[in-house]
C-alpha cells in the first residue's frame, strides 16, 4: 500500500470521526434518557478497527484515545489511549479471526468497545473507593442501550472511505 493512500486514509477516518465528534457535542450531548446519552468515541475506534488492519487500528485507537484523553475529563489520565488501544486490538483480532468483517462485526466490537470502556469505569471507580457499582452498572448499560441505534450510521459512514481505500 502507498504512503499516501494510507495518508488520505486515516485522514478521511479522522474527518468523518470529527463529523461524529461534532454531532456528539451539538446534539446527542444534549438528549437524556434515563439520565445518560449516547456515547460515540468508542462506537468510532471500533467500526474502523473491524474494517483496517490491526497495526493500524492498534494505532488509530491509541491517537483517538489520546485525543479524547486531552478534550474529555477522563477517570484517571490516560484512560481512553489505554482503553481504545485495548480496544481496537481486540476489535482487529475479532474482525480478522472471529467474525467476518462487515456491518454485524461493526455492531459486535462496538458492543464490546463499549463495555470494555464501561468495564474499565467500574473498575478505577471502585480503586477510587465508589462503592455504588449497581447504579454504575445500570448507566453503562443505558448507555449502550441509547448509543446501539448509532453504530449503523457510523458504519455507513466509515464504510465507503474503506471501500474507497481497499483496493490500493
Amino acid at each position: 500500500m502507498k504512503y499516501g493512500s494510507l495518508f488520505y486514509r486515516w485522514l478521511f477516518y479522522g474527518l468523518a470521526a470529527g463529523l461524529c465528534l461534532l454531532l456528539q457535542g451539538i446534539l446527542l450531548s444534549r438528549i437524556h434518557v434515563w439520565g445518560v446519552h449516547p456515547f460515540l468515541p468508542p462506537v468510532l475506534v471500533a467500526v474502523a478497527a473491524a474494517q483496517e488492519d490491526r497495526q493500524e487500528s492498534l494505532c488509530a485507537g491509541a491517537v483517538f484515545g489520546l485525543i479524547c484523553d486531552l478534550t474529555m475529563s477522563p477517570v484517571i489520565p490516560c484512560f481512553y489511549t489505554i482503553v481504545f488501544s485495548l480496544s481496537a486490538f481486540l476489535a482487529g483480532l475479532a474482525a480478522k479471526q472471529l467474525i467476518v468483517p462487515g456491518f454485524f462485526c461493526a455492531l459486535a466490537t462496538s458492543v464490546m468497545t463499549l463495555l470494555i470502556n464501561g468495564v474499565f469505569q467500574i473498575l478505577f471507580l471502585t480503586y477510587r473507593g465508589v462503592n455504588d457499582l449497581r447504579s454504575a452498572a445500570v448507566i453503562i448499560g443505558c448507555e449502550l442501550l441509547l448509543t446501539l441505534p448509532l453504530i449503523p450510521l457510523v458504519y455507513l459512514l466509515f464504510r465507503p472511505i474503506h471501500r474507497r481505500f481497499q483496493t490500493d
